[in-house]
C-alpha cells in the first residue's frame, strides 16, 4: 500500500515536471486498471497450477525487475516509460488481485497453530495494517517530494530535483516489490503443497475437537 500510493503521489510531479506531459498521467491510470482486468482471468488457472504464493511471487519479481529497469533507463520518452511500466503493473496486478485470498489461508493456518478460528480478528488486523500503510504513504509522499528539493514556486525545477523525482518513481517501488518477492519466497510458509496438507490436517484436527 505504501509503495502503490507513493508511486501515485510521485507520478503527479513526475509527469508534470520530468516528462512535461500531464495528460499521460490519466493514461497510466487507465493502463493500471486494464492490467488488473487482464490478470483476473489468468489468476485461477495459474493458481491451480502453481499456487497462490508462487504465482504472486513471480508477479512481484516481474514488477520489481521492471521498475529496476526503468531506474537504469532514465532517458526514456513518456511513451516508452508508460509502455515498460505497464509490464510492471501487470506483475503487481496478481498481488493486488490475490492478497485477500491470502488472508483466508492465514486464517486457516492460524487455526491449525492455535486451535482457534478468528476470522474477524485476522481481517480486522489486515484492514488496520492497510490503513496504516495508507496513512504512512500519505505523509511520506509530501515529505520525500520536499526532501528532494521540489519547489512549487519554481517555473522549472532543478536537475537534482528532476533526477530525484525519477528515482522516487522507479527505484523505491523496485526495492519494495523485490523485498515483497523475497518475503514471499523465503518467509511466507504457505506454499501450494503446504496448503493441500493444511486442509487435511485441519480436517483431522476438527474431528478430534468434536
Amino acid at each position: 500500500m505504501m509503495s502503490t500510493m507513493l508511486i501515485g503521489a510521485v507520478n503527479v510531479y513526475l509527469f508534470k515536471e520530468y516528462f512535461h506531459n500531464t495528460a499521460a498521467l490519466s493514461i497510466i491510470g487507465i493502463i493500471q486498471t486494464v492490467t488488473v482486468f487482464i490478470a483476473i482471468p489468468l489468476v485461477k488457472p495459474l493458481v491451480n497450477k502453481f499456487g497462490k504464493k508462487e504465482t504472486t511471487a513471480i508477479g512481484m519479481l516481474i514488477a520489481g525487475s521492471v521498475y529496476m529497469l526503468l531506474y537504469l533507463l532514465p532517458n526514456l520518452s513518456t511513451t516508452q516509460f508508460i509502455a515498460i511500466s505497464a509490464v510492471g503493473m501487470f506483475g503487481y496486478a496478481f498481488f493486488n488481485t490475490m492478497i485477500w485470498a491470502f488472508v483466508t489461508d492465514v486464517i486457516d493456518y492460524h487455526e491449525f497453530l492455535t486451535g482457534l478460528r478468528e476470522d474477524g480478528t485476522v481481517y480486522s488486523f489486515y484492514s488496520f495494517a492497510r490503513k496504516v500503510g495508507q496513512a504512512i504513504a500519505g505523509g511520506i509522499g509530501g515529505f520525500v517530494i520536499t526532501a528532494i528539493g521540489y519547489d512549487a514556486a519554481r517555473a522549472v525545477q532543478t536537475q537534482g530535483t528532476l533526477k530525484g523525482l525519477y528515482q522516487l518513481a522507479t527505484i523505491v517501488p523496485a526495492v519494495i516489490y523485490l523485498l515483497i518477492f523475497f518475503i514471499l519466497v523465503f518467509l511466507y510458509p504457505l506454499t501450494k503443497q503446504r496448503m493441500k496438507q493444511l486442509s487435511i490436517d485441519l480436517a483431522e484436527q476438527r474431528k478430534t475437537r468434536k
